[in-house]
């Protein structure tokens, strides 16, 4: 397993160095629809980020150098790594395993203490890796607005968020976007066990399993999976599975993650050739820091300030 000490770091890394083809064209689709437009001006007029922020600054840990100084290290590092702007963490009280990463003007990442109480160490480092993946690929913005729309759909219900096409093109945008992810998570960690392990664990739930799990027999699995693509029926059915889930099913995400470990892509990282800037026009400054940003960007990744003043 690669120490802490002996972690490569990616110094000026762009997101396009590790961004998923898969994400960058759901993205792009996303953004071809007109009301989309409409739900992004109310998302600011209405103030919910600042809704979720005050819940996590009165309900939760905020984790600094001196309150939980432990899983700050790991963070600080993680942002080292990736080289991206170090958002706020938060500590949340749940029996649920789960983190997340919301807002856009002043984004910032919670992590559940029951993913905190199953993951060893490298684990945990390796999903603040991956939630400031979504950091640094600008994913912040149309995140949260999905996880708004999630909460909504259980009170409205789903047929009636679908019917306007928005809430099925976002979800579908936010499964691709956790491929994107995923691969920061692998960057961070430099091993892909851990990662697979990651997996596995947000599978099976249980922590005295631990040295039980077969990362080969998971990736079987994911073939097995893959199989069940013979019959159109059998597709459907997946289809209707995963319409509605904010991630894709674990067993794929454990084959693209090994898969991407083997590429020259990820060699080429790991080796310091990558971009350090993002290819082609249309970048714009930021007007605090002066760093070429996409245009899509609502804050800079590398200031962390509203990139849009």
């Amino acid at each position: 397993m690669t120490t802490a000490t002996s972690k490569k770091k990616f110094p000026r890394l762009t997101s396009s160095a590790f961004e998923h083809p898969a994400d960058k064209a759901a993205l792009d689709a996303l953004k071809k629809i007109p009301v989309l437009d409409i739900v992004l001006r109310k998302f600011f007029e209405l103030g919910f980020e600042k809704v979720f922020r005050i819940q996590m600054i009165g309900q939760a840990v905020h984790v600094t150098p001196k309150q939980c100084p432990k899983i700050y290290a790991m963070f600080r590092e993680a942002c080292d790594i990736l080289d991206v702007h170090e958002p706020d963490l938060f500590l949340v009280s749940s029996p649920y395993v789960n983190a997340f990463t919301f807002g856009a003007e002043r984004p910032f990442i919670a992590i559940h203490s029951a993913l905190v109480d199953l993951l060893t160490e490298e684990e945990l480092m390796g999903v603040l890796g991956h939630e400031l993946g979504h950091v640094k690929c600008g994913h912040v913005l149309y995140r949260s607005i999905a996880v708004l729309l999630y909460e909504l759909a259980k009170t409205m219900g789903m047929a009636k968020l679908a019917s306007a096409g928005v809430a099925v093109a976002l979800y579908d945008w936010f499964r691709k976007a956790e491929m994107s992810a995923d691969r920061a998570e692998l960057l961070v960690t430099q091993d892909v066990n851990v990662c697979l392990h990651v997996h596995m664990k947000l599978s099976a739930g249980s922590k005295c399993i631990y040295d039980q799990i077969d990362p080969k027999e998971f990736l079987k699995q994911a073939d097995s999976y893959e199989e069940l693509d013979y019959s159109t029926l059998n597709k459907v059915f997946k289809l209707f599975n995963e319409l509605w889930l904010t991630h894709p099913v674990p067993v794929y995400r454990a084959k693209e993650i090994k898969l991407w470990s083997e590429s020259k892509q990820y060699k080429e990282i790991l080796a310091g050739r990558y971009p350090t800037e993002e290819p082609g026009l249309g970048l714009r400054p930021c007007p605090h820091c002066g760093s070429k940003i996409s245009p899509s960007f609502f804050f800079c990744p590398d200031c962390g300030k509203n990139s849009r003043v």
